[in-house]
């Protein structure tokens, strides 16, 4: 099986978020079939010539052949707010707007006319006008990391600020009209869970989707590597909002209460960009231990007794989750936090909706080894079985298959 695969970003290295589903992916699938990659190159990402020849090299591995494209809203904070004010004075979203390329689409174009591939899959929203919908080169695929309209919405409840709110409200209206209007074109539409698959039918029902999760290297996130000390756990890049929300409603509405009943113990906010204002709460006490980036994540995971996931806005599957739950970790979460996993209250995880009821539940952990170990176990459990990569990956050629079978029909 030929596949061209059309991503926004280079997916390495596979720290967190889309870097770390796309390179899984990709390895996933360069053991199943012949894998073209061209990706958005993003600068902060891949800061070096030697990171960018190390993601070229690693990739290279699992693709028969690796091209980058430049991002035209990442060359300067100018080109972002001049993306971003496009976006004002446009029907399009800003993801669609900041994926304009004509070197992409001559390539897409090129690869598609010297090629026979079997599947073009587009790994988000933004990159579909690259594809000629009316006249297919193979079959499409299309990949909804979150539903979009639903993230935005989400996030414009709870963003700070009238202008910016009013902006996000905006955006999430164009990307709900883009989701009903484009992924009905495409043979296969690729969600991240259940519940996702029911959002999209309700915007685009003629839309045909099959769920592909998230995912877990169950080898690299272990058990094994817990020592557990009096303390708790919250990861991811805080170069995104919901994350960096997490944070911080944490840390203002329920961490006080918890800190009153336990005062011995520590919170690590681990992930890059950390905010200004939760450095200096970090500097103003001590046991607020704020990392920024850190290569590998496993030694605060495995230090921490509770891992939460105090999460107010968000889509699609956790992959810091479902690494949690691959190390054995007790977890509570919000509804929100553990959302698309496939997972049942008090068997697998808490979760708690409230400041009181978030402090409550984690305090009772805290002071229950043995029910920490059943639900670390009980969770460990479900990845192995329905999160591993290789799993993952088999669905994945699944959908590709389904897609297939679509356009042969249609042809």
């Amino acid at each position: 099986m030929r596949v061209l695969f059309l991503s926004q970003i280079v997916p390495y290295p596979p720290h967190g978020g889309v870097l770390q589903r796309g390179f899984n992916i990709l390895r996933e699938l360069g053991n199943l079939a012949d894998v073209h990659l061209l990706a958005f190159m993003h600068p902060d990402a891949l800061p070096t010539p030697d990171t960018l020849a190390e993601s070229r090299e690693v990739l290279g591995r699992f693709c028969r052949t690796v091209e980058y494209f430049p991002l035209w809203v990442k060359k300067s904070p100018l080109h972002k707010a001049a993306g971003l004010g496009l976006s004002l004075f446009s029907r399009a979203p800003f993801g669609a707007i900041a994926h304009r390329s004509r070197a992409f689409g001559e390539r897409v174009s090129a690869e598609t006319r010297a090629s026979r591939f079997d599947v073009v899959h587009v790994d988000t929203i933004g990159l579909s006008p690259f594809v000629d919908l009316e006249h297919p080169p193979a079959a499409t695929v299309l990949t909804h990391h979150n539903i979009e309209s639903m993230l935005m919405g989400r996030r414009s409840q709870v963003q700070s600020g009238r202008a910016a709110r009013a902006f996000l409200a905006r955006e999430a209206v164009k990307l709900e009209q883009a989701e009903r209007r484009i992924p009905p074109q495409f043979d296969l539409n690729i969600v991240m869970s259940e519940s996702d698959g029911r959002a999209l039918a309700e915007l685009a029902p003629e839309a045909r989707s099959a769920v592909v999760p998230n995912g877990v290297d169950t080898s690299y996130f272990t058990p094994a590597l817990n020592r557990e000390t009096p303390a708790l756990i919250y990861g991811g890049g805080m170069n995104m909002f919901a994350n960096c929300d997490a944070v911080m409603y944490f840390l203002t509405e329920v961490w006080p209460a918890i800190q009153a009943v336990r005062p011995d113990l520590r919170f690590f906010a681990v992930g890059q960009d950390p905010p200004r204002e939760l450095l200096a709460m970090s500097e103003r006490d001590p046991r607020i231990v704020v990392t920024g980036y850190v290569k590998d994540i496993r030694e605060y995971i495995a230090q921490a007794a509770v891992y939460v996931v105090p999460l107010r806005v968000g889509g699609g599957t956790r992959l810091k989750v479902l690494d949690a739950m691959a190390m054995g970790k007790a977890m509570v979460s919000t509804s929100t936090g553990c959302e698309g996993i496939n997972v049942t209250p008090g068997e697998h995880l808490l979760i708690s909706d409230t400041p009181q009821a978030f402090a409550n539940a984690t305090l009772a952990l805290l002071d229950d080894p043995a029910r920490r170990q059943s639900l670390g176990q009980a969770a460990r459990a479900l990845v192995e079985h329905e999160y591993a990569w290789p799993v993952v990956g088999r669905q994945l050629i699944d959908g590709y298959q389904e897609a297939i079978r679509v356009r042969a029909s249609k042809s």
